[in-house]
């Protein structure tokens, strides 16, 4: 058996026939799904094929950089105007 050879696996000859007869039921439903339908297809005989789409919002508005700034440091427990005062950390 080659995919037995080329994973390096030493298996007896009733290993190898059991095998071969599972790989050929694995292959078998593979092709099985090839040609599986989903309910949302039109066409029925079109294959499933997934779908990649963007699921995050576009950004086409986005606001200007920095109007916000002011407002959140100023919300701050402890600031300067310019920069939240934070505890240090080492």
């Amino acid at each position: 058996m080659k995919l037995a050879s080329l994973s390096r696996l030493k298996l007896s000859e009733e290993e190898i026939v059991r095998f071969q007869g599972e790989m050929g039921s694995i292959l078998a439903y593979v092709d099985k799904l090839k040609t599986a339908t989903s309910d949302n297809n039109d066409t029925k005989n079109e294959p499933v094929s997934p779908s990649n789409k963007n699921v995050m919002r576009e950004d086409v508005n986005p606001h200007e950089s920095g109007i916000y700034t002011d407002k959140l440091i100023k919300a701050a427990p402890r600031h300067d105007n310019r920069y939240i005062k934070v505890k240090k950390i080492l």
